[in-house]
């Protein structure tokens, strides 16, 4: 199977011959250690460790600001930096993770701590109508990598055998996206003071995402989504149920919430909006895969590999990879990957061994009938 059908097969439920060798992402700190352990100064880590499957593809769409706020640092301390975002988020931060990120927000993942988060973009009707207006049109320009129009054709040639896959933190996401430009504190406010905010929110953000993929879509292939966050029934949902029925008309197969936490009490309001499946399914929080594809027999998964065994040598490493291997073959629907980034406890060697193991159980033996 290449990759689009071996995708394809799983999320339908359908019997493979393998399953797809999936990479994991370090913690920035977790990195550096690595690089203290053996890992090259310029590695990758997932190449360095033949986790860098060849099966799926991510289409090249930024779904955030277009343009997004130039980062502009207004103090720098000793410990803290405090900054204006791309997202136009006032917050402050450690200054060892500034040193990682730039102070990005989409390089959250290098950094080792939550921000200070001190002041947002949206507060009001106005301030979203008017950031709608100048960095949230329906266009191509600035979405899509400058030489786009070149690699246009060998993105199309490529995905005739891969899985096509897109997720777009922090913006691809209702939940995700509205708190990122208003704050959890200042939505919820809004969810009960200003509702038609919210609503209005929602619905415009809907409108951007259908709108850039009715442009794209023609030209090229998408199988799945992930959208980032959860969602709530009244607010959320309607948003969510447009946006997955556009998408279906236009082929897509598979819509997956990102979801932190235990989120077992929202699937059934999730797959009443069409989607299909959740990750990274954190196994700490009690969002256990072998109960999950118990519980919900259509409900497909990603992640789910408890990433605290990886820090405990190799026996801790094969008892969960034996588990969580065992549900993916016997039950289907599973992809198993770690449950979210690397943390820096976990060693270089550790990581090697999880990575040769992993890969011996993706191949291990077809299905069980």
């Amino acid at each position: 199977m290449n990759g689009r059908e071996l995708f394809g097969a799983i999320y339908g439920g359908e019997k493979a011959e393998r399953l797809p060798v999936l990479g994991a992402g370090p913690w920035g700190e977790t990195l550096e250690r690595w690089r203290t352990e053996g890992l090259g100064p310029a590695e990758d880590p997932n190449e360095a460790l033949n986790l860098a499957g060849d099966d799926a593809m991510t289409l090249p769409l930024d779904l955030g600001m277009a343009p997004a706020f130039e980062v502009r640092v207004l103090e720098v301390g000793a410990q803290y930096v405090t900054l204006v975002d791309e997202y136009g988020v006032t917050r402050s931060m450690l200054r060892s993770d500034f040193e990682r990120s730039g102070g990005r927000m989409s390089g959250s993942g290098a950094m080792s701590s939550m921000s200070h988060w001190i002041d947002f973009p949206v507060k009001d009707m106005r301030t979203w109508k008017a950031l709608r207006e100048e960095r949230f049109q329906v266009n191509l320009e600035g979405r899509l990598p400058p030489a786009w129009g070149e690699q246009r054709g060998e993105f199309v040639r490529r995905s005739r055998t891969r899985w096509v896959w897109f997720f777009n933190f922090p913006l691809f996401g209702l939940f995700g996206g509205v708190r990122q430009l208003m704050g959890l504190e200042g939505m919820v406010y809004a969810i009960a003071d200003e509702p038609e905010l919210i609503h209005t929110m929602v619905e415009d953000l809907t409108d951007l995402w259908v709108g850039v993929f009715e442009r794209l879509l023609g030209e090229v292939r998408l199988d799945m989504v992930t959208f980032f966050e959860d969602m709530f029934r009244e607010f959320l949902a309607p948003g969510y149920r447009k946006v997955v029925g556009v998408l279906r008309e236009m082929g897509v197969q598979q819509f997956f919430i990102d979801s932190d936490g235990n989120a077992r009490g929202l699937i059934e309001e999730m797959t009443a909006c069409g989607i299909t499946g959740i990750s990274p399914c954190e196994v700490n929080a009690g969002m256990d895969a072998q109960e999950l594809r118990r519980d919900f027999p259509r409900l497909n998964l990603s992640g789910g590999i408890d990433k605290r065994a990886l820090a405990k040598g190799p026996a801790a490493i094969d008892e969960e990879l034996d588990r969580r291997f065992d549900t993916a073959w016997t039950r289907g629907r599973y992809t198993p990957s770690p449950d979210h980034g690397i943390p820096p406890d976990v060693s270089w060697e550790n990581m090697r061994y999880y990575a040769q193991r992993h890969r011996e159980h993706c191949e291990r033996a077809p299905l069980k009938t």
